[in-house]
């Protein structure tokens, strides 16, 4: 049994889809999701920080009092500890290289500069040069998008081609953070198949109903 500390619509989105797929291949429940309320800055408490002392969710505790963190890297070991649910290549599959580019790429390029986006103030003072860096971030995340849509569009349908993996969720996860952008990511054609694809999967869609959340499409 896992325990899943997560926040709504949070890094944890990706990690909770792919619990809700390995229990379904087990035929049984392996995870209890417990919410950490930011809202009431629950992922700064005492208790929490010594799970977590980033303050940060999620946080993944499994064979009793095991602890990690870092969403990418949560996908990786659930993946790795249950190869029966296909959601990463196997070592020497042809997709495995490929496969780790997409992951190290999402969580070190992409999501990093959605975090200038929502939280330029972890990164500069002052609201102007604030203003610049939410501004400097929705252009690189233009480009972003605009070269993942071609990618998908001559290599897809999912990153790696024909398989849906671990990543397609966590491109999936990313792409929901841009809902309140000028042009959202589920706004390119290629990326919008590929939300209702994860969607229409029953492990997303149950994680976005258990944490009371919806995607745009």
């Amino acid at each position: 049994m896992y325990k899943l500390y997560y926040s709504p619509g949070s890094a944890a989105m990706a990690a909770q889809a792919m619990l809700n797929e390995i229990g379904a291949q087990l035929g049984s429940t392996v995870a209890e999701f417990i919410l950490v309320d930011d809202d009431k800055n629950e992922q700064k408490s005492a208790a929490y920080m010594k799970l977590n002392p980033h303050g940060r969710v999620p946080t993944l505790v499994y064979d009793g009092d095991r602890v990690m963190y870092e969403s990418a890297a949560i996908c990786q070991f659930l993946t790795e500890r249950h190869p029966e649910a296909k959601l990463s290549p196997a070592i020497a599959h042809a997709d495995r290289g490929l496969y780790l580019q997409w992951m190290a790429y999402l969580t070190n390029t992409v999501q990093e500069a959605l975090m200038h986006w929502w939280h330029n103030n972890y990164f500069i003072d002052g609201a102007a040069e604030q203003a610049k860096m939410k501004a400097k971030a929705e252009e690189r995340l233009a480009k972003m998008w605009s070269f993942l849509d071609d990618e998908l569009a001559k290599n897809g349908p999912h990153l790696c081609g024909n398989t849906f993996y671990a990543c397609d969720y966590f491109l999936v996860m990313l792409i929901r953070w841009t809902r309140s952008m000028p042009k959202p990511g589920h706004t390119y054609p290629h990326l919008n198949a590929l939300v209702k694809t994860a969607m229409a999967r029953p492990g997303y869609a149950k994680m976005l109903k258990d944490q009371g959340i919806s995607q745009p499409v």
